[in-house]
């Protein structure tokens, strides 16, 4: 599982991400005209080395570069400019211009956290990279002005715990259970058996070495940035969800981008976003050993029986968010 790669890609006019051979970005010179210079901020709440901080402050650095200065944004990673609810209210407020994060407020895109929703990465690709995932960004922007531009592969999500070793859902029975602040996440957990505890991320570590709740569930490399193994002893590879994380902008920002800047900027962002997809799939197995050098065990559950556990949550979000008949014609995508 580990090496399977979630290859997303939101169509945006007609650029694909992935979609340029390398070095197309650097094709033509750059002429900034017509392009007023803007100051903008950047954040993510993960550590400075997970996958989506790493994207951000990378894409920061290119775009300055590559607009001669005329765009400069300064990312802020491990939750410097708040929680992923308080920068998207800064982004919509016009104090903020992105944020990289897998969360997004909208109901539309949480289910796509929905658990196992996705026989195999196959199936996640012609989905989201279909008119199902396009109709989902057309409707964001229309409905939120928030332009979900991109994504950056963060790895599949697993549950680490400090005194049980997880193998079924029955293993987790009234356990206190972090998980983030969106609907789809509780239910998951709730339909496991657990306690799902929401927390705001900055304070999980706290949490974990306090005894306030006893696991949580994240991608390896925000598992590992954040030194979970020292107050975590179990990492359970449940891969229960393929999260991407959302490149999210405010749409007014991007109408103050000329066509040649639009198209610099989703350029370095697709650039960026598959040197860190190739570089952290190249990591998962050294987080493993990671893991496992600093004390920590990894267990193999039983992914059937969370599935099972798992397999009617869809029925109380998928309809809503999407309209009656899309999850069936999202599992029937060949």
């Amino acid at each position: 599982m580990m090496k399977k790669v979630f290859m997303v890609i939101i169509l945006i006019g007609p650029l694909l991400l992935y979609g340029l051979p390398a070095g197309d970005s650097q094709s033509l010179a750059y002429t900034g005209e017509g392009q007023k210079t803007l100051i903008l901020k950047s954040g993510s709440e993960g550590q400075f080395t997970d996958a989506m901080s790493l994207a951000g402050a990378r894409f920061a650095e290119r775009m300055k570069q590559r607009t001669n200065g005329k765009i400069q944004i300064t990312h802020y990673a491990a939750s410097q400019l708040g929680t992923w609810r308080q920068m998207l209210e800064s982004i919509k407020g016009g104090a903020m211009a992105m944020m990289v994060s897998g969360l997004t407020g909208a109901p539309i895109y949480d289910a796509i956290n929905l658990p196992y929703i996705f026989r195999d990465l196959d199936h996640a690709d012609k989905v989201i990279n279909g008119p199902i995932g396009a109709e989902l960004a057309r409707k964001q922007v229309e409905k939120t002005g928030i332009r979900i531009f991109s994504w950056v592969y963060r790895g599949y999500r697993h549950g680490t715990f400090t005194k049980v070793a997880v193998r079924t859902p029955a293993d987790m029975k009234g356990m206190k259970f972090r998980v983030p602040e969106t609907p789809v996440y509780l239910e998951t957990w709730r339909a496991v058996g657990a306690r799902p505890t929401p927390m705001a991320w900055a304070e999980v570590y706290t949490g974990l070495q306090q005894g306030t709740i006893d696991g949580q569930e994240n991608p390896l490399d925000i598992i590992i940035s954040a030194s979970l193994f020292e107050v975590q002893k179990y990492l359970v590879l449940t891969g229960h969800v393929l999260p991407p994380g959302w490149a999210q902008m405010s749409d007014k920002v991007w109408q103050e981008l000329t066509p040649e800047t639009q198209k610099v900027w989703l350029e370095t962002w697709n650039e960026v976003a598959g040197e860190v997809r190739e570089e952290l799939l190249k990591q998962e197995s050294k987080y493993l050993e990671t893991w496992k050098a600093k004390g920590g065990v990894t267990i193999e559950p039983n992914v059937a029986a969370f599935r099972e556990a798992t397999k009617d949550v869809w029925k109380k979000f998928a309809p809503k968010a999407w309209g009656e008949g899309v999850y069936e014609k999202l599992q029937d995508v060949r």
